[in-house]
């Protein structure tokens, strides 16, 4: 049986996500932009996405983020 996995998003996609940060001092939100490097597919939860902003990468979950511009083929 082959299966086939659907990103929504592809690699070398501009996307834009909130990243928190909670102290006991204050609430930090603020929007973040990068490009997706790599893609991990999960069967009982969301695809999650590893999206490289400047040097740092993060591990976000397919709902939180918001595609601003599309990777060409």
């Amino acid at each position: 049986m082959d299966r086939k996995f659907y990103y929504r998003y592809k690699l070398g996609d501009l996307v834009e996500f909130q990243k928190d940060r909670i102290t006991e001092e204050y609430l930090d939100f603020r929007k973040v932009t990068g490009i997706i490097v790599e893609q991990s597919y999960r069967i009982t939860k969301d695809n999650v996405y590893r999206i490289q902003v400047g040097d740092e990468k993060y591990w976000i979950p397919e709902p939180r983020i918001t595609l601003l511009s599309s990777a060409n083929k």
